[in-house]
């Protein structure tokens, strides 16, 4: 018959493997930010060394609701919250790892301090110790070492919250040759940006949450650009699905096809990160509780492609589907569920298509009009292959056609099939991957398509023997006129100065 033993890990080793989960210094950051928003905390601060000659230490402090000796003893504790033990709707922790595990992830010593009503509490995790030790031993600090910490003073002045501070940077260490304190300094950028997507929607509203980076104010980032006017937003659904205790929760879903690179200021390609790698950016974005845990795939619904670039679909999903979207520790990877997957499908289709429209028929209006005369023809060759002609049968080109000798009309004739033939589509087709090509006119180009609109309106006139107005009209329907409407009421307006 068997028999229970107790076979408690060793703390060395097991701590020393925790420490190896894979998170980034970014990702890390998050987490214990995570703590302090699950805290009620509307102010956190990040706290980098000013200068090599202080304590190279790194301090997170917030406003949120403090913890008793008791609370925080716990919360050292790995795995005090079971995974799949009920939490309040508004909680961004898992598996009650995240403070020590992404801490340690960073650091060989972790120190929390927190504010219970009345005084200050504080423990710490230490490697070395642990390693001496060898042993699962947290040290309570006293009074007088509380104060004695970096960042204490700053934290004391608001008397609330919680102070997180990492000390004994062996990996950052390891990697940057010794040179901790200028590594730590290249990193701050990288954070702010991280952070900055990853709790936007918390930093939209200061009243919900301020971000600081030493003196930093961290603007929250805008992946969808919801304010702008070109921004396409569909409306937004919801999918049930069942959790792992078969209790119906609700998944909302909201698709977004970001405006041109053209049609966006400087500020608004801050706010979606730059547009260097659109391509890489596109896909579902998932929230847990408003926080975004994943970006930039469709989870192998649709490969990357260059014509969907712009496409982006929210997705949020409650705490409770942890579980069922295979949420990791580190808050940095989720899979599809497969009952979800296929009403996603619907959804996915219908932005990739509103994509691939924008994109495809880009400055000829919404969708290749027949009746608008195009100097430029699409024509299809073999194997569902395209290229591109001269429309020969536009009016600007017989425009051109009828003023000239025949032997004239053979030199354009030379020249148009030369450019036909050697258009630069791979370097063309790199810029508009990399956004470097621009849609904007000279300044004159208006007053060249009027002329030239004027000039070709009275010949036509001329030759069909019909009103000017008329000859006006059958030229708006060509282009470059037609995507120039004002133009009409202009040339009109010529004529009747002209008779006046």
């Amino acid at each position: 018959m068997s028999s229970d033993k107790v076979h408690i890990p060793k703390a060395s080793q097991l701590m020393g493997t925790l420490r190896c989960m894979g998170y980034s210094f970014e990702s890390a950051i998050a987490d214990i930010i995570d703590n302090s928003i699950s805290a009620h905390a509307t102010v956190v601060k990040v706290r980098f060394p000013m200068t090599p000659l202080e304590d190279l230490a790194l301090g997170i402090i917030d406003n949120g609701d403090g913890m008793s000796k008791e609370h925080l003893l716990e919360a050292m504790r790995y795995g005090y919250i079971a995974p799949e033990d009920i939490r309040p709707d508004d909680d961004l922790g898992r598996f009650g790892m995240g403070l020590k595990s992404a801490s340690l992830s960073q650091c060989r010593r972790l120190t929390v301090v927190s504010f219970d009503g009345n005084s200050y509490v504080g423990f710490r995790w230490d490697y070395a110790y642990i390693l001496e030790k060898n042993d699962w031993i947290i040290q309570e600090l006293d009074a007088d070492e509380i104060r004695q910490l970096p960042y204490f003073n700053e934290y004391d002045e608001q008397h609330k919250g919680t102070l997180v501070i990492w000390q004994d940077f062996d990996v950052i260490s390891k990697a940057s040759g010794g040179q901790v304190f200028d590594a730590l300094n290249d990193l701050r950028v990288p954070l702010e940006k991280h952070l900055s997507l990853t709790f936007h929607r918390f930093l939209s509203d200061s009243s919900v949450l301020s971000l600081y980076i030493n003196k930093l104010k961290v603007d929250p980032a805008d992946p969808f650009l919801e304010h702008h006017p070109k921004t396409t937003c569909k409306k937004e659904r919801t999918i049930a699905a069942k959790d792992s205790n078969g209790i119906e929760r609700l998944i909302c879903i909201k698709p977004f096809i970001l405006p041109y690179a053209t049609d966006l200021k400087e500020k608004d390609k801050k706010l979606i990160g730059g547009i260097e790698n659109l391509r890489a950016k596109q896909g579902f974005y998932v929230y847990r509780n408003k926080r975004l845990i994943i970006h930039g795939t469709w989870f192998g619904m649709k490969p990357r492609a260059e014509l969907t670039k712009n496409a982006r679909v929210r997705v949020d999903i409650p705490n409770s589907l942890d579980d069922i979207w295979a949420i990791d520790i580190k808050k940095q990877q989720a899979s599809i569920p497969k009952q979800v997957q296929n009403q996603l499908k619907k959804t996915v289709r219908e932005a990739l298509d509103i994509s691939l429209n924008q994109q495809t028929y880009r400055g000829r209006t919404n969708k290749v009009n027949e009746n608008i005369d195009y100097i430029w023809e699409r024509k299809e060759g073999r194997n569902s292959s395209f290229f591109y002609k001269i429309n020969r049968d536009s009016k600007l080109y017989q425009f051109i056609r009828e003023k000239m000798s025949d032997e004239d009309f053979s030199y354009l004739e030379m020249l148009v099939t030369e450019i036909e033939k050697n258009i630069p589509l791979q370097q063309m087709y790199i810029d508009k991957s990399n956004e470097v090509i621009t849609d904007e006119e000279c300044d004159s180009r208006f007053d060249d398509v009027h002329q030239l609109a004027y000039t070709m309106a009275i010949a036509i006139q001329k030759i069909h023997n019909i009103n000017f107005a008329d000859a006006v009209d059958d030229i708006m329907k060509s282009e470059p006129f037609c995507y120039h409407p004002e133009l009409k009421e202009l040339l009109l307006k010529n004529t009747e100065d002209e008779h006046n």
